[in-house]
C-alpha cells in the first residue's frame, strides 16, 4: 500500500493529504486507509506553509466547507520589498500582516495566500479557514494578495504570474470552476487592490480574457468610475460591436495621464484604434474626420461633454464621466 500523510491545523482540519515523496521533515507518515486515491494531485506553484515563515496567532476564526465562490485580489499596502529580498525579509513581513490581522480582528493574518515582488507566495490563513479579507464575503471568498503598494508601485511579472498561477490552480480545488476573480474594490469604497495591480486583472485571471459579472448586481455594473473591461463589455453590447471586454491599439502617451482607464485597455506605441471607440465617438457626435478609434484629450472632452460632466480631457481614477456612463449603461441608455 502506497503512504500517505495529512497536514491539519491546530484542530485536527485535514487540510490536503500528500503522497510520502512530499514528507516534511519531522513528521511520521501514516497509512492511508482503504480505497486511498490512484495519485494525489501536486501544486503546480509552490505555496511556503505558515510554519516557514513563524505563524503565531490563531489559523482564521473557523472551518469553511466546500469551495469559494469567489476571489479577491487585495495588496497589504506594506513596505515595498525588492524582487530580489531575502526569504527572511519576506517571513518578517507575513510575520508583520500577520499582527496586524491579530490586532484588528483577533483571527491571525488576514488573507490566504500573500504573493512578493520576488514571486515566492506564502500561505496565509488556510484555504478551508476563514479569514478577515472582503467584508460581508469571507465566508464565500478566498483572497490572494499582492505584498507592497500597489496604489504607487507596478506588481512585478513574477507577482503577477504567480497569482495567475495559484487562481488557475484553485479552480475545482480551493474555489469553483466558475469562481471569478475580482478587485476588493468592485465591493467596496477603497483602492485596494491599487491602481496598477487593478490594471492587471486580466492577466491574472484566466487565458480567455473573459470578464464576471460585476459583483452584487446581476448584469449590471459596479459604478464606482473605472473604465475595465466590464464597463467596455457593456459599452460593446450597447454599440453593437464585438463584445471581448477589450479596447485594443490605444496609444501609451495617455495611459498613465487617465489612471480611470483599468483592465482591458490595450496600450501600444504605434497605435490604430478600436472599433468601439470608434462607435462612441459617433454616439457622442464627434465629426467624421475625428473617429479614429483612439482614446485621447480630445475623445474624452467630447464624452465628458455628452455626459455634462466637468471638462478636462482626463479619466482619473472614480472619474465623474465614467460613472455617468456606467449609470447610463444600466439604464441602457447611452
Amino acid at each position: 500500500m502506497s503512504t500517505f500523510y495529512e497536514i491539519t491545523d491546530d484542530e485536527g482540519n485535514v487540510l490536503e493529504v500528500l503522497g510520502s515523496d512530499d514528507q516534511p521533515a519531522g513528521e511520521a507518515p501514516g497509512e492511508y486507509p482503504t480505497g486511498e486515491p490512484a495519485a494525489v494531485p501536486q501544486a503546480a506553484v509552490s505555496i511556503a506553509s505558515r510554519a516557514s515563515w513563524g505563524a503565531r496567532y490563531p489559523d482564521g476564526d473557523l472551518t469553511l466547507t466546500g469551495p469559494a465562490v469567489e476571489v479577491f485580489l487585495h495588496h497589504s499596502v506594506t513596505a515595498q520589498l525588492s524582487p530580489d529580498a531575502s526569504i527572511a525579509a519576506e517571513a518578517e513581513q507575513m510575520r508583520a500582516l500577520e499582527s496586524v490581522g491579530q490586532s484588528r480582528f483577533g483571527t491571525g493574518i488576514s488573507y490566504n495566500v500573500v504573493v512578493f515582488p520576488s514571486g515566492r507566495a506564502y500561505q496565509g490563513v488556510s484555504w478551508n479557514r476563514r479569514g478577515t479579507h472582503t467584508g460581508g464575503r469571507n465566508s464565500t471568498a478566498r483572497s490572494i494578495c499582492l505584498a507592497g503598494n500597489y496604489e504607487t508601485s507596478q506588481p512585478t511579472a513574477a507577482q503577477v504570474s504567480t497569482a495567475a498561477a495559484i487562481y488557475g490552480e484553485g479552480k475545482g480545488r480551493w474555489w469553483t470552476s466558475a469562481a471569478p476573480l475580482y478587485g476588493h474594490r468592485d465591493v467596496k469604497a477603497t483602492a485596494c487592490p491599487g491602481r496598477h495591480a487593478y490594471a492587471r486583472l486580466d492577466d491574472i485571471r484566466t487565458g480567455d480574457g473573459s470578464t464576471p459579472p460585476s459583483p452584487g448586481e446581476p448584469g449590471g455594473l459596479v459604478v464606482d468610475g473605472a473604465w475595465g473591461s466590464a464597463t467596455t463589455r457593456r459599452l460593446q453590447q450597447e454599440l453593437g460591436t464585438t463584445v471581448d471586454g477589450v479596447v485594443s491599439s490605444q496609444s501609451v502617451v495617455w495611459r498613465d495621464r487617465n489612471p480611470g482607464l483599468t483592465t482591458g485597455w490595450r496600450w501600444v506605441a504605434d497605435a490604430q484604434g478600436s472599433r468601439v471607440i470608434a462607435a462612441l465617438q459617433a454616439r457622442i457626435g464627434m465629426p467624421g474626420g475625428q473617429r479614429d478609434g483612439k482614446i485621447g484629450p480630445q475623445t474624452i472632452s467630447a464624452l465628458q461633454r455628452y455626459l455634462g460632466t466637468p471638462v478636462d480631457g482626463v479619466i482619473s481614477r472614480e472619474s465623474r464621466a465614467v460613472m455617468a456612463l456606467q449609470r447610463r449603461l444600466n439604464a441602457g441608455r447611452v
